[in-house]
């Protein structure tokens, strides 16, 4: 009896433990006002940007308040993010349009703009490639969207004497009526050079001409080493209709910042944007 009792207590606790552990290990639910879910761990909520976690990834994306509706923490406590009514209204109505095809499906992609500290990189070569990839990116998706052919924006761009390099100059709306579609990404590649490293090794060897008298030898110096560059790399990307309204802004920080990581990057953010 006293042996039943004692296993009736341990498994009682185990119970609690592995509840507790469960309560744990609960995800924290942002709600949007579009109808999406983000899920992983809030880190900070401040006046304009929640910070937080993907389940099972360590990097950290920032999300405006002003797309959010709500958070459901992992404990049960539910904060909301309503303002205003109106904004509410406001992001319902957008969805609605960007979902419908008579209210106009056209999409463009304004070449990305480049922030780095290697000039090297700053290229409209640079930002016609990221241009495309993002293109790439949202076809993959099979979207209803019409998107605008790159070379179609940039020789329209061109014509109108707007140079790459200074699209930062131009509101959404104005490219956007520029361009004659419906809704226009921004983009920025933002890539650091955190220097070089070098890797391999080195030997020397010694050929004698003489047994007693190396002075009068050869040295032999073989190298096999290599150097390498390292980057921190981040791609934001945003979207506005043609009235200039945001209505989609993320970021995604590769985990290996090579020069070319906005690609695998651009494939993520494409499968968060609201268009169908």
């Amino acid at each position: 009896m006293k042996k039943n009792s004692h296993f009736l207590v341990f498994l009682f606790s185990l119970m609690l433990s592995i509840s507790s552990l469960i309560a744990q290990q609960k995800e924290d639910i942002i709600y949007l006002l579009d109808g999406g879910q983000k899920k992983g761990k809030v880190l900070t909520i401040g006046d304009e940007i929640v910070k937080f976690n993907y389940t099972g990834e360590e990097l950290q994306y920032e999300l405006k308040k002003s797309l959010i509706e709500k958070i459901v923490f992992g404990n049960g406590r539910v904060e909301l993010f309503k303002e205003t009514n109106t904004a509410s209204n406001v992001a319902n109505t957008t969805t609605v349009q960007m979902n419908s095809l008579s209210g106009g499906n056209k999409l463009a992609i304004v070449p990305f703009e480049i922030a780095s500290n290697d000039q090297g990189l700053t290229t409209d070569v640079m930002r016609r490639e990221v241009q495309q990839a993002c293109a790439e990116a949202l076809r993959s998706r099979s979207l209803s969207f019409q998107i605008q052919d790159p070379r179609t924006t940039n020789a329209t761009l061109a014509k109108s004497n707007i140079n790459i390099a200074d699209i930062a100059n131009h509101t959404p709306e104005e490219l956007a009526k520029l361009l004659g579609v419906d809704y226009i990404i921004l983009g920025v590649y933002d890539i650091e050079n955190k220097g070089t490293s070098s890797f391999g090794s080195g030997s020397a060897t010694y050929n004698d001409k003489k047994k007693d008298d190396k002075t009068k030898g050869s040295v032999y110096q073989s190298n096999n080493s290599y150097t390498t560059t390292n980057y921190d790399t981040k791609v934001l990307m945003t979207i506005y209709d043609a009235n200039g309204r945001q209505l989609f802004s993320d970021s995604r920080k590769p985990f290996m910042g090579g020069v070319d990581s906005y690609k695998g990057a651009l494939k993520t953010l494409s499968k968060r944007i609201p268009l169908k």
